[in-house]
């Protein structure tokens, strides 16, 4: 079966000014002549891993986790509706992004991300990046996993130095776009690209044009199917009780057979699902104990609760309800987001947190941020997808129990989506209503 995978897709814009640099190779423009929206290149996934799973650091997949839980909690806070995002997504387009400079522009992203603030630190964040990109989309043929990531440019503008296109290309598998991503014609642009590569789950990432003149963008594609799937005759209407209190009607799935389950000190219960014929990826439902807002939903996202979670997986025969759902998120503003969980400088465009090492004749500044996904989850699995773009303008263990536990997700919970063998999380959420 083909792989699908959801697709998150990043943009972030930069202002340049001009400044005097070092003499330096340039690449050749990525595509020699302007080219209209239907003849964008496709872009090929990585065809090989470039080194197994197991050799990323435990330390550096425990940094872009955390990462990928306050990037989760500070979108969470702000909105009472349900939350999806992928930092692997946005993780993408700033690791690229901090490869564009050698000092303080670079070591706030590494730092944001919990890695060194040197070369030595970006090599880490590069190499654990250039690892999950290759070995993704390859493992496992009934998950469709595609990531893409590329560089917005025109030729006619900017030549790209070599060497940090090199970077980007061997770590993060991107490719030159000799497309301008300014205006109409941008927009259309990349539009049509991110539509193309997340099977149509993104139609209008961008909704207004943007006025930059380099960016990153990412998207990724997930589909999957459950290794186990429900019943679609057993799913029923049942009662959901929202953030606020509301009792909402629903269709909940319903299955009643062995899964992995594990619960903590503070009562919140946690149910594993896995996909594909080999489990190399599954989706975590989190239910806390009780709740009254949403703020206690999240509140159970502590490093200590994650860890006895880790600790007390085990095999359960579980009577398990869960609503049917779909969730999906445009934040035209996460630059803001970004900014708040430790990105102040290049965010604020601080003359002193410029990228350098893009072209030679320019710096830039960061001047947005984009995300959106699109998640459905029913009987058979999951599809979803991602993108993220930041856009730069010129500035001048199993056991046994006998028992069957039942478990109903009827209100408010937390879900993320997770490679097995690392943990790194490729989404994660939450739903709080129904509309």
């Amino acid at each position: 079966m083909k792989k699908t995978f959801i697709a998150f897709s990043g943009l972030i814009g930069m202002l340049i000014s001009s400044c005097a640099g070092e003499t330096v190779d340039y690449t050749e423009p990525p595509v020699p002549n302007p080219v209209i929206p239907e003849e964008i290149p496709d872009v090929a996934p990585p065809s090989m891993a470039s080194a197994p799973l197991n050799t990323i650091s435990r330390d550096a997949i425990d940094n872009i986790n955390d990462f990928s839980l306050r990037f989760y909690l500070a979108n969470s806070v702000k909105n009472h509706d349900n939350v999806c995002v992928s930092p692997l997504s946005v993780g993408s387009v700033l690791g690229m992004m901090a490869n564009g400079d050698n000092g303080m522009a670079r070591n706030e992203i590494l730092k944001t991300m919990g890695f060194l603030e040197s070369e030595e630190g970006l090599g880490e964040l590069n190499f654990c990046y250039q690892t999950l990109i290759s070995n993704l989309p390859n493992m496992d043929e009934n998950v469709n996993c595609n990531i893409t990531n590329t560089l917005w440019c025109d030729p006619n503008y900017y030549y790209i130095r070599k060497s940090f296109m090199q970077n980007i290309s061997d770590s993060y598998y991107a490719t030159g776009i000799g497309i301008s991503p300014s205006g109409d014609d941008g927009k259309d642009a990349i539009n049509a690209f991110v539509s193309r590569n997340t099977n149509g789950l993104i139609n209008n990432f961008l909704l207004e044009p943007l006025d930059v003149t380099l960016a990153f963008l990412n998207t990724i594609y997930f589909k999957a199917s459950w290794n186990s799937e429900f019943d679609e005759y057993l799913t029923s209407e049942n009662t959901f009780i929202d953030i606020e209190n509301n009792e909402l009607k629903t269709d909940f799935m319903c299955s009643c057979d062995y899964k992995l389950y594990s619960k903590t000190e503070d009562g919140t219960e946690a149910v594993r699902l896995d996909y594909g014929m080999n489990r190399k990826f599954s989706m975590t439902f989190m239910l806390p104990s009780s709740q009254i807002n949403h703020m206690a939903l999240d509140e159970v996202l502590t490093p200590g609760n994650l860890d006895q979670l880790e600790r007390n997986w085990r095999g359960e025969k579980i009577l398990l309800k869960i609503p049917k759902f779909e969730v999906e998120m445009n934040l035209p503003n996460t630059i803001e987001i970004l900014k708040e969980i430790g990105m102040e400088k290049i965010c604020s465009q601080d003359p002193h947190a410029v990228f350098h090492q893009i072209t030679e004749s320019s710096d830039f500044y960061l001047k947005c941020f984009i995300h959106a996904t699109k998640l459905k989850v029913d009987e058979k699995g999951t599809e979803g997808a991602a993108a993220s773009l930041g856009g730069m303008v010129d500035s001048a263990g199993p056991g046994h129990e006998s028992n069957i536990r039942e478990i109903i997700f009827n209100r408010p919970f937390i879900f993320f989506i997770q490679e097995n063998t690392t943990g790194a999380i490729l989404f994660i959420g939450s739903v709080k209503t129904f509309s």
